[in-house]
């Protein structure tokens, strides 16, 4: 258990503090934490902004604080961005949550040669997915809320990843090791994206082309995991790596 006040999604904090209404996902939040008029808690806006506030009033629609100035953290350096195969089911949600608790800063949805979803409108999808993120930072603490992006080509996103960005495909038929592709990284990233591939995992032919655009080609041992383990392990692995799970 933790002292900590109980956190709370404010999309716009006043830079000098005052009155400031929640939007009403707060407002139902605040109901779960049975929390009440008077209450101190913690708000957060998904972009390295919090202030401490305290709870003026508390209804079935709306929640008002009186708030502090807000306050930027610092962000983490290198950026973690993962590139994650579509998954089917109610796989993503759990995915999404848990790579929120980790700390990454993006998630981008690709479209796969083995990605069994094939969805026409993600609209609906993506504006849970998005609750569901913020709602991990309001638990766990994290500052920064990643962004979920919308599902492209695997080999789209690709092209957009900038320079000098550290590059990793993990594959199971891999032996290359990340440790060694750590090490020949030339200079230090500001960035690390990380590509995980869907149920049926990636297809040789996607490997190879990660790898001519700059993507070291890395495994994590014999074992072939699921993709609702393998994604937050290897974001685990690497925030560890950068020193960045403090």
């Amino acid at each position: 258990m933790t002292d900590r006040p109980r956190r709370l999604f404010a999309p716009q904090l006043p830079p000098l503090g005052g009155e400031l209404v929640l939007p009403e996902d707060s407002a139902h939040h605040a109901r779960v934490l049975r929390l009440a008029s008077g209450d101190r808690v913690e708000l957060f806006d998904g972009r390295l902004g919090q202030a401490g506030a305290v709870i003026s009033e508390l209804t079935r629609a709306r929640v008002t604080c009186r708030t502090e100035p807000r306050i930027e953290l610092a962000p983490r350096v290198p950026a973690l961005h993962v590139v994650l195969g579509l998954p089917k089911g109610g796989k993503l949600e759990d995915i999404a949550r848990m790579l929120c608790e980790l700390g990454v800063a993006g998630l981008h949805l690709a479209l796969c040669e083995r990605s069994v979803p094939r969805p026409r409108d993600l609209s609906a999808r993506l504006a849970r997915l998005r609750r569901v993120v913020l709602e991990a930072c309001a638990q766990s603490g994290q500052p920064f809320a990643p962004s979920v992006e919308a599902p492209r080509p695997l080999l789209e996103i690709a092209a957009t990843v900038p320079d000098p960005a550290c590059r990793l495909v993990f594959w199971e038929r891999a032996s290359g090791t990340l440790d060694a592709a750590l090490e020949r990284q030339a200079t230090p990233a500001t960035q690390v994206w990380a590509v995980v591939g869907p149920e049926g995992g990636l297809a040789q032919q996607e490997v190879e082309a990660l790898g001519a655009r700059g993507f070291a080609v890395v495994g994590l041992g014999g074992a072939v995991l699921r993709v609702e383990t393998a994604a937050p392990v290897i974001a685990a692995l690497l925030l560890d790596r950068f020193d960045l799970l403090r």
